[in-house]
């Protein structure tokens, strides 16, 4: 194709599907641990809670990225920002045949946290930049069928690679595989030529006095917590738990979440032509229900329905509440919102939540972690009755 973005949607397509490859490799490589856990606890002698604490680094480096990148994209192109994020978290990766200690791990977690951490806000630009307005959306559906495609396959790839490898040889093979497709990025993709403009935080503090604001980042903890934290415990909990193989557990997991890209496109419908904050409160009233047969001792066929609800349930939930948050900001308004929610949602399902689970596995029991959650599920509620009232007091003003 000849020219300079934007395109129409279906010139856009090879475009977006090449940032949504990008964007699969990014949540892949973050997610690439949990298949890996009963590897790693073997390998480096530690047990669960030991082996969750890498996630927890992995977290804090992506935060302390993702609080930076508004900054740094008015200095740096975002189409250079994205693929250098892909080639970089590719070599750290690669550089993980070092790591034969606990401490080692730790550090170089963090470090590949804070080079994935710089992907998103510069690919959500990228990606912008690729097409008209009036197509934005179906932009966003092509790079949003990445990380749902990826729970489905990447428990066999991380089974595939543990054939022929380590678990460190596992990162390095994807992480070069990462560089490869970064530095193609770099000198042939298109979009992301614009500096974006500095972050302005004027009313911040208004926004932080919102109570709105920390309803929003209850929703997306819950589902965070609910897509990444339950998904990062799952390889340990089927095998310690359920009594399962690590490599059929890998099976199950890649099997229950066949159905998670058809959950966003109704989600996505749903979101639409449903009241959002019904279809949000049915959602975690679900997931809630789903967590809660993960917690039947001693008995597969609930635990397996609930991983399969599990998954399908929050799959539902996004498109709801990404609706829900416009309904209750001003489009001017969502770039704080983001840079303030996101960041302190992910320390929370992408740290602390699987060092939490990892913990209870280890001293307790899953069970104990699992209705934890869905106990939150069901405080959730509460932050979905506030913003609907909210948004039945301003109507569709802030639409």
């Amino acid at each position: 194709m000849t020219g300079e973005p934007p395109f129409l949607f279906r010139g856009a397509l090879p475009w977006t599907a090449f940032v949504a490859v990008l964007f699969w490799l990014n949540y892949s490589a973050r997610a690439m641990l949990s298949p890996l856990l009963v590897s790693v606890e073997a390998d480096l002698g530690v047990g669960h809670a030991a082996a969750t604490s890498l996630l927890f680094m992995q977290s804090l480096g992506f935060c302390v990225a993702q609080f930076s990148c508004g900054f740094l994209l008015s200095r740096i192109r975002p189409f250079r920002m994205t693929g250098g994020s892909v080639l970089a978290s590719g070599l750290v990766l690669i550089a993980m045949l070092t790591v034969h200690s606990l401490s080692r791990g730790r550090l170089m977690f963090m470090l590949f946290g804070f080079t994935a951490g710089f992907y998103f806000p510069a690919a959500m630009a990228t990606l912008s930049s690729l097409v008209y307005p009036r197509d934005w959306g179906k932009a966003v559906a092509v790079h949003e069928l990445a990380p749902n495609v990826g729970f489905i396959f990447l428990p066999l790839l991380a089974q595939a690679g543990l054939l022929i490898a380590t678990w460190q040889g596992v990162f390095a093979l994807l992480g070069g595989f990462m560089a490869l497709v970064g530095g193609a990025f770099l000198l042939f993709g298109k979009g992301g030529r614009a500096y974006s403009a500095p972050p302005s935080f004027r009313g911040v503090s208004g926004m932080v006095r919102d109570p709105a604001l920390g309803a929003i980042v209850i929703l997306l903890a819950i589902a965070t917590i609910g897509e990444f934290s339950v998904f990062s415990v799952l390889q340990i909990y089927l095998v310690g738990e359920q009594g399962f193989r690590p490599g059929t557990a890998n099976i199950v997991i890649s099997l229950a979440r066949l159905v998670t890209p058809l959950a966003v496109v109704i989600g996505g419908w749903a979101a639409d032509r449903r009241d959002v904050y019904r279809v949000v409160g049915i959602g975690l009233t679900v997931h809630a229900v789903a967590l809660g047969l993960m917690c039947v001792p001693g008995a597969r066929t609930p635990a397996l329905i609930g991983v399969g609800m599990q998954a399908a349930s929050i799959a539902v939930l996004f498109p709801s509440i990404f609706k829900a948050m416009a309904q209750a900001f001003p489009a001017d308004r969502q770039p704080v919102l983001m840079s303030l929610s996101m960041p302190v949602s992910s320390v929370i399902s992408a740290g602390l939540a699987p060092l939490f689970l990892g913990w209870c596995g280890e001293y307790l029991s899953f069970a104990v972690g699992f209705a934890t959650v869905a106990v939150a599920s069901l405080v959730g509620l509460i932050a979905v009755f506030y913003l609907a009232r909210r948004h039945a007091r301003c109507g569709e003003s802030t639409l």
